[in-house]
């Protein structure tokens, strides 16, 4: 009941907030909005402000603003074309007025994050406590410039910059990535200087390169995944992948990637027994589903600086789940994706209902974090160039505009099929795989 409930009211704020957008803009210009609805189906109220009506109805799984002139096919008696002033009328505005309207709903679903995570910083969250420790290098990536460093490194400056801590070393990322870095290390009471030329197509960090201390053994196992199928457990510690001993966190990955190799034997120390397990990979991405036991501090930020870290925690988020996004579309029409990889990528509705309730159980942070997840998802799929969506309008108003002609209705309602039908087949597929895993 609580998942959802919780879904029924995360789905209809964010639909209320994308809507809203477009009502905004369409008021702005100018333009006769004659009714502002959230859900389908039989209303179960309604009210009017003003000539627009605002109606809530039963089925809360989506919404819209109806304009006058929108779909001006809908006009047939005589009385109905008197009412309609032309000024006013959405098919009448310049297309620059459009795109407005049609960005505006995704927008507002991408400027929620920044409103929404600096709550979370607020409110307080769980800081993993080696930020505040020493810069000692714990983990070596396999490369050619990682040769320089070694274990046990003590990373003192960045380009002139004193390092405290780890914390330090990550505020200095944004001044450092792209230019040459001075890197000034303590090894063996020795002070040596490590130069990153950074000439290369993709600019690196030292933090690319280098990773903090972080002891192999697993926490949270991702329900489906690799890990869960073959029986790993909370605290249980990987000491080996086949011939290769573990002795950081951040080698894990390295080893399952490092080789074209698709079986692994995985070595467990639990409750001092040794256990072995047997991990098949088929994608190209070999991700076990599992995340390392981290101790934490619990910290509360100011005003100003919860607004400074939920600025770049959302531009963060923004480009993770747009490369998501766009990564998963890209593997719709690849030969080399399996339908099992698309399976693990998509989610439906039954999902959504159970991770919004499990969100709901953690607290205040888990809810505006789901929240602020969802409509990323919203806000960046809308903006996809798929016909129904107002990306697709976009696409549509973006072509009249360069070629000045208004597109064939027949030929816009043909490629609005199309995508129909595109968009019920991905629903229907992702609510197939929510209920084959539920």
């Amino acid at each position: 009941m609580i998942s959802l409930i919780s879904f029924i009211l995360t789905i209809s704020f964010l639909i209320f907030i994308h809507e809203l957008g477009h009502l905004l803009a369409a008021k702005w210009a100018k333009v006769k909005v004659e009714n502002f609805s959230i859900g389908f189906g039989p209303k179960l109220f309604s009210f009017n402000i003003g000539e627009t009506e605002y109606s809530f109805s039963l089925l809360p799984l989506g919404g819209y603003v109806k304009m006058q002139g929108e779909d001006i096919s809908e006009i047939k008696e005589s009385g109905d074309i008197e009412s309609v002033d032309p000024s006013r009328s959405y098919k009448n505005i310049s297309n620059f007025k459009k795109q407005i309207i049609l960005f505006a709903g995704p927008a507002m679903n991408l400027l929620l994050p920044f409103l929404f995570l600096p709550l979370v910083y607020m409110n307080g969250i769980e800081v993993p406590s080696f930020l505040n420790d020493k810069p000692i290098v714990g983990h070596v990536k396999k490369d050619a410039d990682s040769s320089l460093f070694m274990k046990g490194d003590r990373i003192i400056e960045i380009n002139g910059t004193y390092l405290m801590n780890w914390e330090d070393i990550r505020k200095a990322r944004p001044a450092n990535l792209g230019i040459e870095q001075t890197v000034s290390i303590e090894r063996g009471g020795i002070i040596k200087n490590i130069i990153f030329k950074n000439q290369k197509p993709n600019k690196i960090y030292i933090l690319d390169v280098v990773f903090p201390i972080q002891p192999p053994i697993v926490d949270q196992i991702l329900t489906g995944s690799i890990a869960d199928k073959i029986g790993l457990m909370k605290s249980d510690e990987i000491i080996r992948i086949n011939t290769t001993p573990i002795n950081s966190w951040y080698q894990i990955s390295e080893e399952l990637n490092y080789k074209n190799k698709y079986i692994f034997e995985i070595t467990i120390k639990r409750n001092q027994e040794i256990l072995k397990k047997e991990a098949i990979f088929k994608g190209k991405e070999r991700m076990l589903g599992i995340t390392p036991e981290i101790k934490s501090d619990f910290l509360n930020f100011g005003f100003s600086d919860s607004f400074i870290r939920g600025y770049h925690h959302s531009i963060k988020m923004i480009g993770l789940i747009f490369n998501g996004i766009v990564g998963l579309f890209s593997d719709l029409f690849s030969s080399e994706s399996s339908l099992s990889e698309l399976k693990n990528s998509l989610a439906g509705p039954i999902s959504i209902a159970k991770y919004s309730g499990l969100a709901a159980e953690k607290g205040f942070n888990s809810i505006i974090q789901f929240v602020v997840v969802i409509s990323i998802n919203l806000g960046i799929i809308n903006l996809l160039p798929i016909p129904l969506l107002d990306g697709g309008h976009i696409f549509f108003n973006t072509l009249e505009s360069i070629t000045r002609r208004k597109i064939n209705p027949i030929v816009q309602n043909t490629i609005n099929k199309i995508g129909f039908a595109i968009l019920i087949s991905l629903m229907l597929f992702a609510i197939y795989n929510d209920i084959v895993n539920f």
